[in-house]
């Protein structure tokens, strides 16, 4: 079954039915088989139903809260797959300013937008901040972001764009997001269990 359908499904349950639980994570056949509990009362209260979902084709999985609540599905726009999906750029600066103050601007920049979906370390280290010429490689439209963070503090930098993604890695990635939980992947497909107290178990 399509995920939107599956998801659909458990929201349309009678209030305040619907919480999600996530109750085991296995790898399979190069993706990852999430298995959820669905509840009829938040924090786990009252088992109605159970949902397998395989994830193929992962390019991350941050899972990280297993009593997440409830369940949705982004694009490609989404930060955490569009970061995949950009062209990759590179930014360039003469390293002559207050560096902690830059570290600063360059957070909120990243924070206003992408949230904490990418994390700040990801693409910006102090030690390249640090430099006397300083090189930051990642997604164009965040590194845009970086430039401008840089422009409004007086700093001149030049972005560069590279490579193009590749047609085989250009997949439309979407975001499975439950509680502070997601996973980014080239698709997803849920199953309904048979038996809602049944928690499968893999060797």
């Amino acid at each position: 079954m399509r995920i939107e359908r599956a998801i659909e499904s458990i929201h349309a349950l009678p209030a305040p039915g619907g919480w999600a639980r996530l109750e085991n994570v296995f790898k399979a056949h190069g993706g990852l088989e999430l298995y959820f509990t669905i509840h009829k009362e938040d924090r786990g209260r009252g088992k109605i139903g159970g949902w397998n979902i395989t994830c193929q084709g992962v390019r991350e999985a941050q899972i990280t809260d297993f009593d997440g609540g409830g369940l949705a599905v982004y694009g490609p726009t989404h930060p955490a797959a569009r970061q995949y999906l950009a062209r990759r750029a590179e930014l360039r600066w003469l390293g002559d300013r207050d560096r902690p103050q830059l570290v600063g601007v360059l957070y909120q920049a990243h924070n206003d937008a992408v949230n904490d979906w990418i994390p700040f370390d990801r693409y910006v280290s102090i030690r390249t901040v640090s430099a006397d010429r300083c090189v930051l490689r990642g997604p164009h439209f965040l590194l845009r972001t970086y430039a401008g963070a840089l422009r409004s503090q007086g700093v001149e930098s030049q972005l560069t764009l590279r490579t193009r993604v590749k047609a085989k890695a250009a997949t439309k990635l979407r975001v499975l997001h439950f509680g502070a939980s997601f996973v980014v992947a080239a698709g997803f497909q849920a199953e309904r269990r048979s038996s809602a107290f049944s928690t499968p178990v893999r060797s």
